[in-house]
């Protein structure tokens, strides 16, 4: 006689594989979001790197929604160092999120090996 009923095992399993496909998803959207953020800091990087070819007196315009206002050179690099820091900081913040997903997505499949090969062994 099993400790469990097959009932038992069955529902346990299919939560399981819930999770499982659940923290996948997540794993996927995170990468996803991951490689935007990649792609947003690599622009403001190559503008930053073009705005430091500009001599001090050259005009530039900020994009602010349909229009461009007037900003100082000054203010444009700083605003683009910002953004380069806080694309590498949100980064961060996903790659961190990715791990806690990938984790749960192992976890879970380690479960449904075990629940799956443990039966055999009783």
């Amino acid at each position: 006689m099993s400790a469990l009923s097959d009932d038992a095992i069955r529902k346990v399993f299919v939560e399981l594989q819930a999770k499982y496909v659940a923290s996948t998803q997540q794993v996927n959207s995170v990468k996803a979001q991951i490689q935007a953020k990649q792609r947003d800091r690599k622009m403001a990087e190559l503008t930053r790197r073009e705005l430091d070819t500009l001599e001090l007196d050259t005009k530039t315009y900020k994009p602010v929604g349909k229009m461009f206002v007037q900003t100082p050179l000054r203010e444009m690099k700083e605003m683009y160092v910002k953004n380069i820091k806080d694309s590498d900081d949100k980064i961060q913040q996903l790659e961190k999120t990715q791990k806690y997903w990938d984790r749960a997505a192992t976890d879970a499949q380690s479960n449904l090996r075990d629940i799956l090969q443990g039966p055999r062994s009783m």
